[in-house]
């Protein structure tokens, strides 16, 4: 593949990226030797094509690691107590490591210190300030601000980490499906990024709030996402919109039958294209036939690909993780990327997470919703082997 640019100082610069992108791979968990190219366009942007190698192995490149599990114990059966979950909605983790988990069936918030001992509860079912008639979601901010939404009042609550109320603010949000999950992004600028429970899955929205000093939301921007449908919108294997946001305030976005990532900064420029060069399987078959058997459609208005991404996910420290449900494992992998674009390889996790409630992304650790072998939740902490 030759670059786009053919300027020698494009070529230079790319050359020695490449070089700081495999000392630093060389010096991370993530130890995998990639083939890449780096091309730098006459506009500044800068487009990183991973080629994928083959592998030997159906194992995966690194496997996370269980360092702490919330709720009841493999086995247990009824009970009581902060660490019986009845169905969670909510997960947020701050910088201390502390734990917030928001649960519908007590419509309460319950907290745990990083080594999983529980501290305290706040929140319960009302309309008074701090109560919730129906909570789906929390996000943590890095000014020290736990958000809860209820999207039964349309508000959205700001809470310390004790509990005490900073401030409530309305919402606009008249979503029909009540059963929906609330996605909110943060970085270190003071905004909170979050997506438009109504508009369709093919034509994502994400709203822009700036979080004032009086601890309430104001309205920025809207984020108008990719879009392509809305032909047959309920098909899984369709294609969708995927985005989360940067800690640096820079906005990532694709879509689920690729891995092509750009990324746009907080001016809207788009900065880095990221592709990882590795064929979307097509939907062919007896996996073609069965899905149309399965939504009364004929198999030729079926999309002729998989959708080969789920869930989309910039962590604390940058790294991009990427869920990947058709690879040879019944669960699926993460694909895992620096904050550079540079693919660092797959990551198996010991168990199955749920990508609603979405996970907590933090520094080198995934909390996320698992289920036991009897369906009920519990909250797990995983962590990228060799970090702390």
């Amino acid at each position: 593949m030759q670059p786009a640019s053919g300027s020698r100082a494009s070529r230079y610069a790319a050359f020695v990226w490449i070089l700081a992108l495999a000392f630093s791979a060389a010096c991370d968990a993530f130890e995998r030797d990639y083939d890449i190219w780096v091309d730098t366009l006459s506009t500044g942007r800068i487009r990183v094509y991973n080629r994928d190698l083959l592998r030997s192995s159906p194992e995966a490149d690194f496997v996370l690691v269980e360092e702490l599990r919330l709720g009841r114990a493999p086995g247990q059966t009824g009970g009581e107590g902060p660490g019986v979950f009845g169905r969670v909605v909510g997960l947020a983790v701050d910088e201390a490591g502390r734990t917030y988990v928001a649960d519908e069936a007590d419509q309460g918030i319950r907290v745990f210190d990083p080594q999983g001992h529980f501290l305290r509860r706040f929140g319960r079912h009302g309309e008074e300030r701090g109560e919730f008639r129906n909570l789906r979601g929390l996000a943590w901010h890095p000014s020290g601000v736990l958000l809860a939404m209820d999207i039964g009042l349309r508000r959205v609550t700001a809470f310390d980490s004790l509990g005490t109320v900073l401030s409530a603010t309305g919402h606009h949000e008249e979503t029909d499906n009540p059963g929906s999950f609330w996605r909110a992004d943060t970085d270190t600028l003071g905004f909170v990024y979050e997506r438009d429970l109504d508009s369709p899955t093919w034509a994502g929205r994400v709203f822009k709030h700036r979080l004032l000093g009086n601890l309430t939301l104001a309205p920025v921007d809207t984020i108008a996402l990719a879009a392509r449908g809305p032909h047959f919108d309920t098909i899984p294997t369709n294609w969708r919109p995927l985005w989360s946001a940067g800690p640096d305030g820079s906005m990532w976005h694709g879509n689920t039958n690729r891995f092509l990532f750009l990324k746009v900064s907080d001016r809207n420029d788009t900065t880095l294209v990221v592709e990882l060069r590795r064929p979307t399987p097509r939907l062919e078959g007896r996996a073609r036939d069965s899905l149309g058997a399965a939504w009364g459609l004929p198999s030729n208005a079926l999309p002729r690909y998989k959708a080969v991404l789920t869930s989309f996910h910039v962590a604390r420290d940058g790294r991009i993780w990427v869920w990947n449900p058709h690879v040879a494992q019944t669960w699926g992998r993460w694909e895992v990327f620096d904050g550079n674009g540079y693919h660092l390889g797959q990551a198996a996790t010991p168990v199955l997470l749920a990508t609603a409630p979405s996970p907590a992304f933090g520094h080198g650790t995934i909390t996320g919703v698992a289920e036991d072998d009897a369906g009920v939740q519990y909250v797990v902490r995983l962590r990228v082997p060799g970090t702390d």
